[in-house]
């Protein structure tokens, strides 16, 4: 089980094996990392500048911000810090947002992959003829070389594509419009950049694939009209890049934010058949199989693996343990966005820097119309920008790691279950309960008691302020189960937060060995005071007792079975010893 996430399989091409990623032994990896944000396609919430943005709509222009992605960053530096000291800015701030520093810190953690987003123009000059940047490019292979060396698979991620492609500021464009499906020339110029990526990498397998490209047409009205654009340009790559490099994967990314897929419905790569599909999801997605039930059956339809190549949650933790492990049970990895910001991004990340100081005349300048700092004030605040960055600088963010890993102190939303295979529903209610999530699996899911959800809000699960964990219980009766999935290696205790009948009895088992068999203790035995039994009127409290069952070692699967009575569930409570 854990072995797929093992580094130790991080060795030789990846390619499609009927919808599974495998090395270049065969062997199933699947890919659990994080993406680069703001290290070659910044961008300002990351920044530390919070600029708006107009999206994009026919006959109306929609201008860029003055600092809310890295071609606007780039026209302040230029204004503020002088053209020479720009041209050498980016060349040292690429060196200086991802070390090798960085990647030995992601592969300690447990991760086995990162996304490095590229811009187009970093490495393809925007001026007449072609001409390449070196200095990218051999910035991008230190990084392979970090990679090699710490086991961890590179996907080079197409984030900011000639001419913008998302109609959004991460695409880097000159405004927010989608120019890409329409210039001609631009769009010739991403074939000749890729083809020039499989020339210089085409026998480096430590580059995972390519994810191409990220969230394309996502806040057009004119998705529909430009859709036959990017299919012909997807085949095109593909065939074009194929008479070149036959060894790396390709990961497609659909419209709408790289969740709408129906497009893809074609074989893109009929030559090597090694492809797949990346999606992009976030918390605002209710995390069940559902929510990307359309993709699932698109990439079994057409024996292609799937990629989570962007997600995260900046506080919803247990929305994240729950919609990657739904994932493994699809072979199916995941990416968070974004290793390193700054510390105000309100985004998951794990190094958060902090800003300059001083910053604010920089702000000032750019958004407000403060006045411009001098040239040698103004470059001193960018270089201390750029000391900040290092690792030994930030601050870890520790807290994601158990969540997403599986292993240490963490929780699972009893809700949050392990995949179950269609049509074995282990005896379950007849229908599921009148709450909207995993409707298929027919758990009987009910709220706390005293929650209401808002009137015409989507089952609890899309409301604003509502979360998984803190509303929705499973109540399971007598005959009934659900198993979790632990990938703790040494030793740890399993318990759950409830709310039970009197007498309800449970017997917990991980990989088959009894950790507790017997009647759940009454609630005053483990909370002093404040709880209410189950199905009593009054309401209980958002806290619920957690009772230990036992201690266990190793992964494993802990199953939760009700033998008498009936029980609610909220947590599956994990501690490390």
């Amino acid at each position: 089980m854990n072995e797929v996430f093992d580094r130790a399989r991080v060795h030789g091409f990846l390619h499609n094996d009927r919808g599974i990623m495998r090395n270049g032994d065969g062997e199933e990896v699947i890919l659990r990392g994080w993406g680069v944000g703001n290290w070659d396609n910044p961008e300002g919430f990351m920044l530390g500048v919070q600029s708006e943005f107009a999206p994009f709509t026919p006959g109306r222009y929609s201008p860029m911000g003055r600092m809310d992605r890295g071609r606007s960053m780039d026209l302040i530096l230029r204004e503020t810090c002088g053209t020479r000291y720009t041209e050498e800015f980016w060349k040292r701030w690429r060196r200086a947002y991802l070390t090798e520093a960085d990647i030995r810190l992601m592969a300690e953690r447990g991760y086995n992959s990162v996304r490095l987003p590229i811009r187009a123009w970093s490495f393809l000059y925007e001026e007449p003829g072609i001409a390449f940047n070196e200095d990218s490019f051999a910035m991008l292979d230190d990084v392979l070389s970090w990679c090699e060396k710490y086991r961890v698979y590179a996907i080079i991620d197409i984030h900011a594509a000639t001419a913008a492609q998302s109609c959004l500021p991460c695409d880097d464009g000159q405004d927010n419009c989608p120019h890409f499906f329409e210039d001609e020339e631009s769009m010739a110029r991403m074939h000749i950049l890729m083809e020039e990526f499989m020339r210089r990498y085409k026998d480096r397998w430590i580059i995972g694939g390519y994810d191409v490209m990220n969230e394309p047409l996502s806040m057009t009205p004119r998705m529909l009209e430009f859709i036959p654009a990017l299919v012909q340009f997807y085949k095109d790559m593909m065939r074009r890049c194929r008479v070149i490099d036959k060894n790396h994967m390709f990961l497609l990314n659909g419209t709408q934010f790289s969740s709408v897929t129906w497009m893809l419905d074609e074989d893109f790569d009929p030559e090597c058949e090694n492809w797949g599909l990346s999606i992009h999801a976030y918390s605002m997605v209710s995390p069940e199989e559902l929510s990307v039930s359309d993709t699932l059956k698109l990439c079994k339809k057409r024996g292609i693996a799937l990629w989570m190549g962007e997600t995260g949650s900046y506080r919803e933790h247990a929305w994240q343990t729950t919609m990657y492990e739904i994932l493994r049970e699809y072979h199916a990895g995941y990416n968070l966005w974004s290793w390193k910001t700054v510390e105000e991004a309100n985004c998951a990340s794990v190094l958060n820097f902090k800003l300059p100081e001083e910053w604010e005349w920089i702000t000032n300048y750019a958004l407000r119309g403060g006045p411009r700092p001098s040239f040698e004030h103004a470059q001193k605040i960018w270089d201390a920008y750029l000391e900040n960055l290092s690792v030994a600088r930030c601050s870890e963010n520790t807290v994601y790691h158990p969540y997403l890993l599986r292993a240490g102190d963490f929780e699972i939303p009893a809700i949050g279950y392990d995949a179950l295979p269609r049509d074995a529903h282990n005896g379950m209610a007849e229908m599921p309960g009148s709450i909207d999530y995993r409707v298929f699996d027919r758990f009987d899911l009910v709220y706390e008691k005293g929650f209401r959800p808002p009137v015409g809000g989507p089952g609890g699960f899309g409301g604003p302020g509502i979360h998984i964990r803190d509303h929705v219980h499973l109540r399971l009766k007598a005959g009934e189960f659900a198993s979790y999935t632990v990938l703790e290696n040494g030793a740890y205790t399993v318990g759950a937060s409830y709310c039970a009948e009197a007498d309800a009895q449970v017997r917990v088992t991980k990989n088959g060995k009894v950790l507790f068999e017997g009647t759940l203790p009454a609630a005053e035995e483990v909370v002093v005071e404040g709880m209410h039994p189950l199905f009593a009127g009054e309401p209980a409290p958002n806290v619920l007792p957690v009772f230990t069952f036992g201690t266990a070692e190793g992964e494993g699967t802990v199953k939760l079975e009700v033998t008498a009575g009936a029980a609610d569930f909220g947590e599956i409570v994990i501690r490390k010893v």
